[in-house]
């Protein structure tokens, strides 16, 4: 798919939903899923094409907002999906973390921080916790600061290569972390032959740079001096500029008493009260402090509970 073509399939989404409520409401389940997750994979594709085009980070900065919004409607229709075909035994993720979609996740964390929209990335943990059963270590990392909650971060992560290697950087001691990160991309391209970017420059319809965009994220909110490697290949360096230049938050300004708390399934609860699961079929149930809180029918009998009152 080529870049007009991107474009077009905004027009095509945005005429579509302009119909009445009636009319969407007859529209197969399937077809508006579908639509609207190939509109948030092309919205993302346009940033990354206008990035590697030259466009002005401080343009690309306020498009950001809406590229989020299309991924939670790709998701509110995801779920009515889910809801509709009975048949499917097997859980959708709206961002496969097991998956090729972990691209897709680690570029909306990443632009997020670097384009000071921290305070929005909330909206990005309700889309990456559906049915997403294995957590990643690295976008845990990359998200702690601005999304709170209580599972302790995961020591793996989910694609391993090339990911795995900023593990030892958030670990490491301050001074020791930009020698990691400059080992980190000498080797970043060549150990990310298993991802759908590599040698996508032999595509003709799908090259949009290579980047590695969570070293840029990384090195800002970790605030490493990028000296000995500003000029490697693979770091977008004008990105970490500006988020330096507009001093973009490098944590969430929530306050304690509102941050949402979340426990695996399987642990004990922390806190009396009533709980729901981040899974389809959405549950709800009590649960004393202590208790072991077991979902039931959860897919795969793995869950994740968010505490939601009294």
């Amino acid at each position: 798919m080529i870049f007009e073509d991107r474009m077009d399939g905004f027009d095509i989404v945005r005429e579509g939903f302009s119909k009445s409520d009636e009319k969407i409401s007859k529209i197969n389940p399937y077809k508006l899923m579908a639509s609207t997750q190939q509109r948030a994979w092309d919205s993302l594709d346009f940033l990354l094409n206008c990035f590697s085009g030259g466009h002005s980070i401080s343009e690309l900065k306020e498009i950001y907002p809406s590229i989020l919004r299309y991924w939670e409607i790709y998701l509110e229709y995801l779920v009515n999906f889910l809801k509709w075909d009975t048949s499917s035994e097997n859980p959708v993720a709206a961002l496969a973390l097991l998956d090729t979609d972990f691209v897709y996740a680690n570029q909306l964390a990443s632009f997020g921080i670097l384009f000071g929209w921290g305070k929005e990335l909330h909206r990005l943990r309700k889309i990456i916790d559906l049915n997403n059963f294995t957590q990643d270590g690295m976008l845990e990392r990359l998200l702690a600061p601005y999304v709170s909650g209580s599972i302790p971060l995961p020591t793996e992560c989910t694609r391993h290569l090339p990911y795995f290697k900023t593990l030892k950087i958030f670990d490491a001691e301050s001074q020791d972390r930009s020698m990691l990160m400059r080992e980190y991309l000498e080797e970043w391209y060549r150990a990310s032959r298993r991802e759908p970017y590599y040698d996508s420059h032999k595509r003709d319809d799908a090259f949009t740079g290579y980047w590695s965009w969570e070293a840029a994220a990384i090195t800002y909110l970790l605030d490493i001096d990028d000296s000995s490697y500003r000029n490697a290949k693979f770091y977008p360096v004008d990105l970490v500029d500006f988020a330096r230049s507009i001093q973009a938050p490098r944590f969430s300004e929530a306050k304690p008493e509102k941050q949402e708390l979340r426990v695996k399934s399987g642990q004990e609860c922390p806190k009396s009260g009533t709980w729901e699961t981040l899974d389809i079929p959405l549950q709800q149930r009590k649960f004393a402090a202590g208790e072991i809180m077991q979902a039931e029918n959860a897919s795969y009998g793995i869950t994740v509970w968010r505490y939601i009152g009294d």
